[in-house]
């Protein structure tokens, strides 16, 4: 099977796609705090990959962009630099293997999904205002 990054977008801006809850066992054993994992999928053909902290201190945790996707499904991963910023390589997917029939992704032969959490209209943090994606839709252009 042939994937495009853009197929996964939606009709608008975007589409967030997340894996449930993970609880995070402190020393004690005991549920401590959790971890959301949220990829995206611009109409452009954009990815991002971010964390989010559930618990008292919930606050994101840290984003990275892929380059691309390949069609076999292989995420290329933008990783800064260590010494300005913070990531954790063992988080990010490193391939999309299936889609299935409820538009669910399976990423690195897990069997947990990746459900569709929000089809975007804009999402202004990262540069996609509304305006930016209508023109982009209406021209054929997307985000340089």
């Amino acid at each position: 099977m042939s994937f495009h990054a853009k197929d996964f977008a939606g009709s608008h801006c975007g589409c967030r796609y997340q894996q449930d809850y993970r609880p995070t066992l402190g020393r004690d054993g005991k549920k401590e705090s959790g971890t959301l994992e949220v990829i995206k999928f611009y109409y452009d053909g954009a990815i991002r990959f971010e964390q989010h902290c559930y618990g008292e201190a919930a606050t994101f945790v840290f984003g990275v962009w892929a380059s691309g996707m390949d069609a076999d499904g292989t995420l290329h991963w933008v990783l800064p630099d260590r010494r300005k910023s913070y990531y954790d390589e063992a988080y990010l997917p490193k391939k999309l293997d299936r889609v299935d029939e409820d538009g669910s992704l399976y990423f690195d032969g897990s069997v947990f999904p990746w459900k569709l959490a929000d089809d975007f209209a804009e999402d202004k943090r990262w540069g996609y205002p509304k305006w930016k994606v209508m023109l982009g839709k209406l021209t054929g252009k997307g985000k340089k």
